[in-house]
Formats: C-alpha cells, structure tokens, sequence
C-alpha cells in the first residue's frame, strides 16, 4: 500500500471515530437532579399557594414592603413557572410591578416588569405597566419604544396606547408621527 492510501484510511479511521461519539444521544438527568427536582417541587406544592394568599392579602391591605417581600419569595421559588391557575405569571409580575410604583420605586418596577416581559413577551398589560415605569422615571424614549412595540407587534388597534403615544409624540415635538397615530385613531 502507498502512502496516501495509509493516509486516506487513518483519516476515514479517525473521522467515523469522531462520528461515532458525537452521535451517542447525552445522558438524561441523574437521580440527584431528579431527587432535587422532586424536592423542589414538594416544597412549591405547599408554600406556593400560601404564598400567593398572602401576597393577595398584603396588596389588597396596601401594605406594599410586605407585597413586594413576598413576591420577591414567589419569583425565587419559582412559584410563577409552577402552576398557571394558582400563580398566574401575568398577575405576578404585574401586582409585584405595582407594589414597587405605590412605594415610587419605579426604577425596581422597571426591573421586575422586564422579568415579566422576558418570561411572557406577548402581555400588553405588563408592556403597557413597563412604559408606565419608563414614564416615572423620564425614560421617554425607551416609554415610545414599548408603545410602538404594543402597536407594532401585538396590538395595533389599542387605542389607550395609540393615544398615549401620539401625546408623547407631541410632547416630543415628533408633529408627523403623532399625526399618523391620530388618524390611525379617526379611522378606528
């Protein structure tokens, strides 16, 4: 045998070698991570639906630090990827949002609403609570985006956001635009 033939078949020898233990599927999780799992899961059994009373409880008393802290708990615990019809994630997210503004942390609403929208991209009333906190904190721009991205992407016939935004345009001295969005809102 030449050289090349030597060469061509180590190649052919190392290459399905190489196939071979790339296509061997990865394992599955192991017993600990299925035990932790389980554990997990136990524990949000019990204290998620207890958590959520009282985070209800506590927002509607206006007793925000509480509301805020025990949301805080149900977000760590993962209460909001647990179970829809206990922990809805919208109304989490939204209610935590809202017991930050009443105590006029709007930066903390910000922060918490953007955990919510990165979770469940497609909610306006979290988008529109977002541009509400941009708003408190004279973040006009990025308050424009998040209006623009309700029309744009999820609703564009919103006519609470359609006026909100052409005022903002006025506001911002962006005259066409705001008149676009207002005819946009005659023709509705």
């Amino acid at each position: 045998m030449n050289r090349e033939g030597i060469s061509l078949k180590l190649f052919l020898v190392v290459l399905s070698a190489l196939i071979v233990s790339m296509c061997v599927p990865p394992s599955g999780p192991s017993a600990e991570d299925l035990a932790e799992k389980a554990r997990i899961d136990s524990v949000r059994n019990v204290r998620c639906p207890r958590l959520m009373s009282s985070a209800a409880e506590y927002y509607h008393a206006r007793d925000w630090e509480s509301t805020v802290r025990v949301y805080s708990e149900v977000v760590d615990l993962g209460c909001d990827e647990w179970n829809a019809t206990y922990a809805p994630p919208e109304e989490i997210y939204q209610y935590y949002g809202i017991a930050y503004e009443q105590m006029g942390k709007y930066d903390s609403s910000e922060y918490v609403l953007l955990k919510g929208v990165e979770k469940i991209p497609n909610n306006i009333d979290l988008r529109v609570r977002l541009a509400y906190a941009y708003k408190r904190q004279g973040k006009t721009e990025q308050e424009i985006v998040e209006y623009e991205r309700i029309l744009d992407e999820l609703d564009p016939n919103n006519i609470r956001v359609m006026t909100d935004l052409a005022s903002l345009y006025r506001k911002e001295g962006r005259y066409e635009e705001q008149i676009r969005i207002l005819q946009k809102l005659i023709n509705i």
